[in-house]
């Protein structure tokens, strides 16, 4: 009976603490000891024996009472790591998930913000001053914050952002406080007698209108701060219709792509009519996305989207061998058009875009004569030198090259004479010819025509559609003119049948 009651202490007392069984084993030996058998004699222990286990059991309940210490104090350290951030010392997003999930829990209160800010120059500073100022100066914004907000609600995360949580506040206050904040860090904060200048932006969510789920806020936080990016405001509620957007977005990116890999895009031309002889002279190569999902999305967005995913090189490639294919089927009907060509900046950067255009007109066995190019002023402008290297080769080919969306760039009139031998058309745009009867926008149109033809460049007018238009351009000796009065943009069948009404 006493070995079970023994036996069953023993395991209690181990399941709540190592110590605790070894103070019991010690108070067992000290008040029995002596009375415990020898196995084999059945004779009392001798004083000496049983006072040198005491001794040793001391000995070990000492040991492992210090182990248990260190244990403790590691356990402790841990979990210090754990919710601590190394650089600051504040609190890391860890803790204000574990903070965050009381908070929710406790129902205190039925709104609570949290605010993400983003030190956006603190690589700059790294980087330019160094890497010791960058992280005083992160640490600095931390006490700033912890002035402004109070100390219990500041949070580190990421190694360049703060995160400030609010209990009780609603979103708009919430925005309210974040701009503040941000103003006050405008003023420079010094770092070693260093003035530093933080540049900040900021993201915020709320529980519950944005999300219920910790993990999501979190998620969301980060996704706003990318809005305030996006629309270049220092401050960003998160938005789910942008949200939305972005998913869109990416739907379309994606379905792009799968267009381009599985040819399901399309060529149309519209016609660019000669104002004199009243003949088609140039069609213009307009692509076209065989998708009903799309068929409201413009040229211009799709090309935007290429250009951002990187494999606008890819659909120029594409639309570059269909036009000359399509060039060289009407030839084989006694059809000879020059047809144009949108190329972007990423176009003329690419390595390879010369020689692909050269392995297709000489395996087509076209002339380089029927193919133009058509940049806006945006291509020229970003790498100015590479573009004229390319536009020199592609001239000397004998590929003719057109200025499009003149007017519309920066420095227009400066790019037009830096390109002056690189252009044989320049297209003037829309936004001009649309009100080019009111006389302030003929005389711009005016001016851009005969600066065009001094440097021996022909003009084109784009967006033509009325009657009007058509004669006042004559009247300031436009050469061509492409829009929708004369014709939309039509399929490689549907020109051929307007070529023979317009020849």
């Amino acid at each position: 009976m006493y070995k079970k009651l023994i036996k069953l202490m023993k395991n209690i007392a181990i399941k709540n603490n190592i110590v605790l069984w070894m103070s019991f084993v010690l108070l067992q030996i000290a008040v029995i000891g002596p009375f415990t058998p020898y196995a084999a004699t059945n004779a009392m222990q001798p004083t000496a024996l049983w006072v040198f286990r005491i001794i040793i059991s001391i000995v070990i309940v000492l040991i492992v009472g210090k182990l248990s210490e260190k244990a403790d104090k590691f356990n402790e350290l841990e979990k210090k790591k754990a919710y601590e951030d190394v650089t600051t010392g504040y609190h890391n997003l860890n803790k204000l998930k574990v903070d965050l999930n009381s908070e929710i829990s406790s129902k205190k209160y039925s709104s609570i913000s949290i605010i993400l800010f983003k030190y956006e120059n603190m690589d700059m500073i790294r980087q330019y001053v160094n890497f010791e100022v960058g992280d005083k100066s992160y640490i600095k914004l931390h006490e700033i914050a912890g002035e402004f907000f109070c100390d219990i609600c500041v949070y580190s995360a990421y190694g360049n952002k703060i995160v400030i949580m609010l209990p009780g506040y609603n979103i708009n206050d919430a925005y309210s406080l974040a701009k503040k904040f941000i103003q006050q860090t405008k003023n420079p904060i010094y770092i070693d007698d260093l003035p530093i200048s933080p540049v900040i932006k900021a993201g915020i969510v709320n529980y519950p209108l944005h999300e219920t789920n910790v993990d999501n806020i979190i998620v969301m936080l980060g996704k706003s701060l990318k809005l305030s990016d996006m629309t270049h405001n220092d401050v960003m509620i998160y938005d789910d219709m942008a949200e939305k957007d972005k998913e869109r977005y990416y739907q379309d990116l994606v379905s792009l792509y799968h267009a381009l890999k599985g040819n399901m895009f399309k060529m149309h031309y519209q016609p660019i009519v000669n104002v004199k002889t009243n003949q088609v002279e140039s069609a213009e190569a307009l692509l076209k996305w065989n998708d009903s999902n799309h068929n409201n999305m413009s040229i211009a967005e799709l090309i935007k989207i290429a250009e951002d995913a990187g494999f606008i090189n890819e659909i120029t490639k594409w639309v570059i061998k269909n036009v000359i294919d399509q060039i060289k089927i009407w030839n084989g009907k006694g059809i000879e058009i020059p047809v144009s060509i949108n190329v972007s900046a990423r176009d003329l950067s690419d390595d390879t875009f010369i020689d692909y255009v050269k392995d297709c007109i000489s395996k087509n066995n076209i002339k380089p004569k029927n193919i133009q190019f058509e940049l806006t002023e945006r291509s020229i402008i970003n790498d100015g030198e590479t573009a004229a290297k390319t536009l020199k080769s592609l001239k000397h080919m004998g590929i003719k090259i057109s200025l499009d969306d003149y007017g519309t760039g920066h420095n227009s009139l400066k790019n037009l004479v830096d390109f002056a031998d690189k252009f044989d058309y320049l297209k003037i745009d829309k936004i001009f010819i649309d009100k080019i009867i009111k006389d302030e926008k003929l005389i711009i149109v005016d001016y851009i025509i005969n600066a065009a033809h001094r440097l021996g460049i022909k003009v084109v007018a784009e967006g033509v559609e009325m009657i009007e238009q058509i004669e006042t351009l004559k009247t300031v000796d436009c050469d061509m003119i492409q829009g929708f009065y004369y014709s939309i943009p039509l399929s490689p069948e549907e020109l051929e049948e307007y070529l023979l009404i317009f020849p």
